[in-house]
């Protein structure tokens, strides 16, 4: 819970993220978001502010010291962890309101808007690529090197996409039920899916087989 302006409203931990930060956001009303170095912390180390609707969802690359955020309407915005506003992400006129984002060490940042759209940016706010999908998609994970996607939705189907130009690369076999949240282990090499039903579903994985020198080495 959180003390906002004399009330008391109920927090989000939005994700634990490397080596140790939280962004904690309010499921209500809160138009920032606030910035832990660790469950220890009581106060946060920064507030981000410039929304001018309550934030929905939001993302941290750590090794940048970056903090990408979207709201209920209105466009994403990049902080700094140390709370200053840098820039604003201009999407295309049909993409108003994000629902998933996910940035990288390597400084690009994909975002997922509730019409289906996907827009790729880069650190520094240029538009690299859009995409369009007839998934309902729930859950989003990038790459460790910044240079896959993985996406997954209410058809149950875990894809594969190529970040730089969003290329189709691969589909896994579908589920029975809808995919709810994704993880990848820490070796790359398992996705973890948590489905609609209940259950979790694992999946192989090898990022090298779509690698260029991969390929050309073997």
């Amino acid at each position: 819970m959180l003390r906002m302006n004399g009330s008391t409203v109920a927090i989000k931990p939005f994700a634990v993220l490397e080596p140790k930060a939280i962004l904690d956001f309010s499921s209500t009303q809160s138009q920032y978001i606030a910035v832990y170095l660790s469950r220890e912390f009581a106060s946060p180390r920064a507030i981000l502010t410039g929304h001018d609707y309550e934030v929905i969802c939001a993302a941290i690359c750590a090794e940048l010291g970056l903090v990408i955020s979207g709201s209920k309407d209105g466009p994403c915005l990049i902080h700094s962890m140390n709370g200053d506003l840098l820039r604003t992400l201009e999407a295309p006129e049909n993409c108003l309101k994000a629902k998933l984002i996910q940035a990288s060490r390597e400084g690009h940042c994909v975002i997922y808007y509730d019409n289906g759209h996907f827009c790729v940016f880069s650190v520094n706010g240029k538009l690299q690529g859009t995409m369009e999908t007839d998934d309902n998609i729930r859950a989003i994970q990038l790459s460790r090197d910044g240079q896959y996607l993985l996406t997954g939705g209410d058809n149950g189907v875990v894809m594969v996409w190529q970040v730089c130009d969003l290329k189709q690369l691969f589909a896994y076999p579908g589920c029975d039920a809808g995919i709810r949240s994704m993880t990848l282990s820490y070796d790359q090499r398992c996705i973890m899916t948590g489905m609609a039903s209940g259950s979790i579903v694992l999946f192989y994985n090898d990022f090298n087989r779509w690698h260029h020198e991969y390929q050309t080495r073997y």
